[in-house]
C-alpha cells in the first residue's frame, strides 16, 4: 500500500473528549480502562508496559463526535 493512499485519523485526547459532553476526563479514561462496549465504539485503552507507567488513550474523534450526536453540530475541538 503506498503511503499516499494511507489517510490520516483525527484523534482527541481524553480530556477533550469530556469537555465536549460536559464531564470529567477521568470519566472518559476509567470508560475505555474497563472496556465497556459503549466507549470501545469510539476509542481503546492500552495498559502500562512496567508497574506504574501511563496509560495510553486513543479516542477516534469522527467516532466519538458520532456516538455523541454531536458531528456537523457546532461544537469544534482543535488538536493542535
Amino acid at each position: 500500500m503506498d503511503q499516499e493512499e494511507i489517510k490520516q485519523v483525527d484523534t482527541i485526547t481524553p480530556y477533550e473528549a469530556a469537555k465536549m459532553i460536559h464531564a470529567n476526563a477521568e470519566y472518559i479514561r476509567a470508560g475505555l480502562r474497563a472496556g465497556r462496549t459503549e466507549f470501545l465504539e469510539f476509542g481503546s485503552a492500552v495498559p502500562p508496559k512496567k508497574p506504574g507507567g501511563r496509560w495510553a488513550y486513543k479516542i477516534i474523534k469522527s467516532k466519538f463526535l458520532e456516538h455523541v450526536n454531536l458531528k456537523g453540530g457546532k461544537e469544534n475541538v482543535s488538536t493542535n
